[in-house]
């Protein structure tokens, strides 16, 4: 059964989702920006059906999250690296698993985040460009057409 098509919606949210809403899809994204590049290691990391990833890998490389570069003609292999598009997808992940970490488990993250540079342990948070303060001790209001009108 094929999902409905949201990229013609006008909220943003729903037009992303159309891109990275599969499960699947934020999975693969999840493990490039890992490092994962090759068919393989992603089939095996992830133990998803061959077809589904490939159709997956097609998907992300359509819309220009992956870029797909021949590494060997002879059988033909690709690799699969994230675009500009592709790490602008890292906050999305890193909330999405800090997310998971308080709300969808009981027992400790598998992960930690830490400072690929210094080996510390970083804590990352949204915050307000302009204030510095975080999003979540912010009272944040939608403004625009798709917020609907309190009566």
């Amino acid at each position: 059964m094929r999902r409905k098509r949201l990229d013609r919606m006008e909220c943003s949210i729903a037009r992303a989702l159309d891109v990275v809403g599969d499960p699947w899809t934020l999975l693969i994204v999840r493990d490039a920006l890992l490092g994962v590049t090759r068919f393989e290691a992603f089939q095996a990391r992830l133990q998803i059906p061959r077809a589904t990833l490939t159709a997956r890998l097609e998907h992300l490389c359509r819309a220009g999250i992956l870029a797909r570069r021949r590494y060997q003609e002879h059988p033909p292999r690709d690799e699969y690296t994230p675009t500009a598009k592709g790490r602008g997808l890292r906050p999305v992940v890193i909330t999405l698993m800090q997310w998971g970490d308080r709300w969808a488990r009981e027992d400790p993250p598998p992960t930690r985040l830490e400072d690929a540079t210094t080996g510390r342990a970083i804590e990352p948070t949204l915050v307000d460009r302009v204030s510095g303060a975080p999003l979540e001790a912010l009272a944040v209001r939608a403004v625009g057409r798709l917020v609907p009108r309190r009566s």
